[in-house]
């Protein structure tokens, strides 16, 4: 009797605190990691094939561990080589992604309306990489809209290390 009752009270907290547990990452990382897939200079590359489903097992990709959330992603050293222009929004649904590099892919600037201040809706963002890419003066100042945020910008235009934020220490 009291291992059903025990059974009642865990799945009533569970869904009283709006709980959520998987087997693997949730299904809008996973979308949005597939969107990206095209755009990676590996051709023939499939993610899904390589490591299955659960895209927190994918290359480039961690995760949190408890909440399953994709919270960096690595696309750096030429993963977008044939990407001149980004699409920041490409990177909304990763609700909890603290960590962003897209360093060496050669980037030009952003997508018209589709820039790096997007990014400012992702409110655990802290990490930016930037660096190694062809960024000028005008699409490195429209990242004043990430006030929180530790960006490196080696080898771009003027700037060499900033941070957005009192808090930080270059």
């Amino acid at each position: 009797m009291g291992s059903i009752w025990f059974r009642v009270i865990f799945i009533t907290l569970l869904v009283s605190n709006d709980a959520v547990w998987s087997d693997g990452c949730w299904d809008e990382d996973r979308l949005a990691l597939l969107q990206l897939q095209p755009l990676l200079s590996l051709k023939g590359f499939n993610w899904t094939e390589e490591k299955g489903s659960d895209c927190c097992e994918w290359e480039w990709v961690e995760c949190n561990i408890t909440t399953r959330r994709l919270t960096q992603l690595s696309l750096g050293n030429g993963l977008l080589k044939y990407l001149e222009f980004l699409n920041a929004s490409l990177f909304l649904p990763f609700e909890e992604l603290k960590s962003l590099d897209l360093s060496g892919n050669g980037l030009v600037g952003c997508v018209e309306n589709e820039g790096f201040g997007k990014l400012s809706k992702l409110r655990h963002l802290e990490n930016l990489d930037l660096s190694y890419n062809r960024l000028n003066d005008s699409t490195l100042s429209s990242l004043t809209h990430l006030k929180w945020l530790l960006l490196v910008l080696r080898g771009n235009s003027k700037l060499i290390l900033a941070c957005l934020d009192s808090k930080c220490r270059a």
